[in-house]
């Protein structure tokens, strides 16, 4: 366990561990059920960031402050693989361009769109949020954001097809066997129920539903995944979950 905990954080984050982590491959697939923890983990080390913003401005500011912190602890590892995907899923290209789009470096115009949009959204969310709950509830939910990325990915891993010709990234999340996925779920139900209660359960499914049809969609388009349609869900999934959120808490 503690050595998959290493390699996420040696591999999505920027944090460095100066640890050698032998057969990396192996470790990544071996150590899924921990992936929603060090997503906790990450969590509440930003929801502790986020708590301390808050006695320093608005609420509203820390939350953005927030997401602006994330991006540089995590080098914006999600979001590249956000702007990618859009690219070349939106690009109205062959499957085989579509791939070659999504590799190439440059930052095209729907990736562009899409950060602009998921910013934008997490923003507003933030502000109508702000006015809503008190510092210690919007921290348990920033922990619960940040531990939706990696819960979001694992959901996809479930007999994960990798799409393309030359082996990339995404084949290290093959194979990964159903029971691994299961505890990592458990894991964060457990978490979101404790602390965000049915609102954020009702939220988890949401984020449920829509990975159920974004994998029949990329299935459907590319006839697998990459790492970075992979990598993009994990922004989706924030999404998702903290709109219904919102919206749930301002039903009940």
């Amino acid at each position: 366990m503690i050595q998959g905990l290493i390699l996420y954080t040696q591999f999505f984050t920027r944090i460095r561990i100066p640890v050698e982590i032998k057969d990396p491959g192996h470790k990544f697939r071996d150590n899924i059920q921990y992936f929603t923890l060090f997503g906790l983990i990450l969590g509440c080390l930003e929801a502790t960031l986020f708590l301390g913003y808050t006695y320093l401005f608005p609420q509203w500011f820390a939350w953005m402050l927030f997401w602006m912190t994330d991006g540089m602890i995590t080098g914006g590892f999600h979001l590249d693989a956000l702007a990618d995907t859009a690219d070349g899923v939106m690009s109205s290209r062959t499957p085989d361009k579509m791939f070659k789009i999504m590799k190439d470096s440059r930052l095209g115009t729907m990736g562009t769109l899409a950060l602009i949009y998921f910013y934008a959204i997490l923003f507003g969310v933030g502000a109508i949020l702000a006015v809503r709950f008190d510092r210690f509830q919007l921290t348990m939910l920033v922990l619960i954001s940040v531990m939706m990325a990696k819960t979001g990915i694992s959901l996809l891993f479930y007999k994960m097809t990798y799409a393309g010709e030359a082996p990339g990234l995404a084949t290290i999340w093959q194979g990964i066997k159903t029971w691994r996925i299961g505890i990592s779920q458990v894991v964060s139900l457990v978490v979101i129920g404790v602390l965000l209660g049915y609102p954020g359960l009702i939220s988890y499914l949401a984020v449920l539903i829509v990975a159920y049809g974004y994998r029949r969609y990329m299935l459907a388009l590319l006839g697998g995944f990459s790492g970075d349609t992979l990598g993009g869900f994990a922004e989706i999934s924030q999404v998702i979950f903290l709109l219904t959120y919102v919206i749930v808490t301002k039903l009940m």
